[in-house]
């Protein structure tokens, strides 16, 4: 039997489509509150902005800009972790429905999940507790957050290869995840671990720059972070393909996706 005559549960097809509405939600909600954060910082205090760009945590400590940030930041965790679950675990489930699971990738799902539940947490913390009374709890929430997410895309990338090397497509009974995009994703997932090095680097050398060039490293690590937060939710956004082939598949049309697809 082959990929294109075997099609999704129609439990793993609803999974699939909760989880793209939650992912695209999170990744629409999280950009337009990060870079509406430094603009309206920018706006209510333009003599600052001038002397130094700030932070996204910077930028919350305003209630004005914090109070709403934490509502849709909330949300926006819950969302996050409900979509990487719906969007891994069933992808399991209809492997090991087939007798087609490997023990790395059941170990490598449950790790993403747990890590998502790690990042999910952060996210919570750094919105909820702002400068400059909650500073501590703060950093803590955002060193959770960033390097929870970051490790969780790293093992959503090899996840996605252990996926990809089943196979080739069509040739493999109960994989949702398709090779085709995961190639897709294996080139882009560079970007975000690129900026991720990049931040930490400017993170930990912000301090030592010269007087000459603080301006300019400060506003690289400003930057940088909006960037590094956006190439995380892109990321996960690139499963949204995926998720779209396997709702249409539990209703009987995944091979019509799969040769558009291939003909696009």
């Amino acid at each position: 039997m082959t990929q294109r005559q075997w099609a999704p549960s129609r439990g793993t097809g609803w999974a699939m489509l909760i989880s793209l509405i939650a992912t695209l939600f999170v990744t629409l909600t999280v950009n337009v509150q990060i870079y509406t954060a430094r603009w309206k910082f920018a706006a209510f205090y333009p003599d600052l902005s001038a002397m130094r760009a700030r932070t996204i945590s910077e930028s919350i400590a305003d209630p004005r800009i914090g109070e709403p940030f934490a509502i849709w930041l909330l949300l926006s965790a819950v969302a996050l972790f409900v979509g990487v679950v719906l969007v891994s675990v069933p992808a399991l489930r209809e492997l090991q429905r087939h007798g087609r699971a490997s023990q790395r990738v059941v170990g490598l799902t449950w790790l993403l999940v747990a890590l998502q539940a790690l990042a999910s947490v952060g996210m919570v913390v750094l919105s909820q507790y702002r400068f400059p009374e909650f500073r501590d709890q703060h950093m803590a929430g955002s060193y959770v957050f960033f390097f929870s997410q970051a490790f969780a895309i790293v093992t959503g990338e090899v996840l996605s290869r252990s996926y990809a090397a089943m196979g080739p497509e069509g040739t493999v009974v109960g994989r949702v995840w398709s090779p085709r995009f995961g190639r897709w994703r294996r080139g882009y997932v560079w970007v975000p671990i690129v900026l991720g090095v990049v931040y930490l680097c400017l993170f930990l050398g912000k301090g030592y720059a010269p007087e000459a060039y603080r301006y300019e490293v400060y506003a690289a690590y400003a930057s940088t972070e909006l960037l590094l937060l956006s190439g995380f939710l892109f990321y996960v956004t690139s499963y949204v393909p995926d998720m779209w082939c396997a709702w249409r598949g539990s209703r009987g049309a995944y091979g019509a996706v799969i040769s558009s697809s291939a003909a696009s």
